[in-house]
């Protein structure tokens, strides 16, 4: 079978909608008596569960599908800080930190890119190429767009070089 159904390909986004979907019915009705137990509950679900099922169905992608899952990770703890309320949490104030610490990771791993793409255009590449130094999964239309913001930094660089060369 060369062209397999697009739920065999992408259950997690079928998977994935329905425990979110549970979890958040969970928290809204137990408002003003979440337990630990709940809390762990959902704290698993959203940290860890999910995250694991997006990385199992998407695991052939690599390093993209880790830094997708990571990037849920956080996304969960968040959610999960939404639905226990402050006056109730016993465990999230000690995972809310990791949120902070994948955040972190996520936008260390953007510079990254953004300086590849930057340093590309600098060093005088061809637009396509210095697009492709972008390879997380950014839109195509979203990494021309930074090519075009650092040409557009690099003709200001270059025209201030040219006013103050001749001072």
């Amino acid at each position: 079978m060369n062209n397999p159904h697009p739920l065999r390909a992408h259950w997690f986004f079928v998977v994935a909608p329905i425990i979110l979907a549970a979890d958040i019915y969970l928290g809204l009705i137990s408002q003003g008596a979440i337990s630990r137990l709940i809390e762990l509950g959902l704290l698993f679900d959203l940290l860890v569960l999910v995250p694991s099922l997006y990385w199992i169905c998407y695991r052939q992608r690599g390093k993209k599908a880790i830094i997708k899952a990571v990037a849920l990770a956080c996304l969960g703890v968040w959610i999960a800080l939404k639905l226990v309320p402050e006056s109730e949490r016993e465990v999230l104030v000690y995972a809310a930190p990791l949120r902070y610490i994948g955040l972190a990771g996520l936008v260390w791993l953007e510079i990254v890119v953004i300086v590849a793409v930057y340093r590309a255009v600098f060093n005088g590449r061809p637009t396509a190429e210095a697009a492709a130094k972008a390879s997380t999964d950014m839109p195509p239309w979203v990494a021309k767009l930074l090519v075009l913001e650092a040409r557009l930094w690099l003709k200001l660089w270059q025209f201030i070089k040219r006013i103050f060369g001749r001072l």
